[in-house]
């Protein structure tokens, strides 16, 4: 019986980070590929497949409670560009899950809502996923 994975400790920077639980995700990194057809002539076509390499880099979205330390851990994430490591670890049914992305920077500028249940929603990207 497979176990869904559900339970993941989040690292950035060395640093254990509090999330809401259920936001956090990610993409492999592996890029988008493209179709395109080519006349070969007689009404034929072949395809070209190709691999899109600007957009080889992984994606980490997650959220965090609105708090002064998130905040604060939000913008040192911003000043240090795309300097940022990236840690997901955790244990389901006994198999480990590890996946890390190195070089990773908050791109977007990120809203900071204020509110009794507000989350900041954090959006990183980082080389492909290890």
């Amino acid at each position: 019986m497979a176990i869904q994975l559900s339970d993941v400790t989040l690292e950035i920077a060395e640093e254990t980070v509090g999330i809401i639980p259920n936001s956090l995700s990610y993409t492999e990194g592996l890029g988008e590929q493209k179709l395109r057809a080519v006349s070969i002539g007689g009404g034929a076509t072949e395809q070209v497949y190709a691999n899109d390499l600007e957009s080889n880099f992984s994606v980490v979205k997650f959220e965090m409670p609105t708090t002064i330390e998130n905040v604060k851990l939000a913008r040192k994430w911003k000043s240090s560009g795309n300097a940022n490591f990236i840690s997901m670890s955790g244990t389901v049914g006994g198999a480990d899950f590890t996946k890390t992305i190195a070089s990773a920077a908050l791109t977007a500028d990120y809203e900071v809502p204020i509110g009794t249940e507000a989350n900041i929603s954090i959006e990183m990207m980082g080389k492909t996923a290890s």
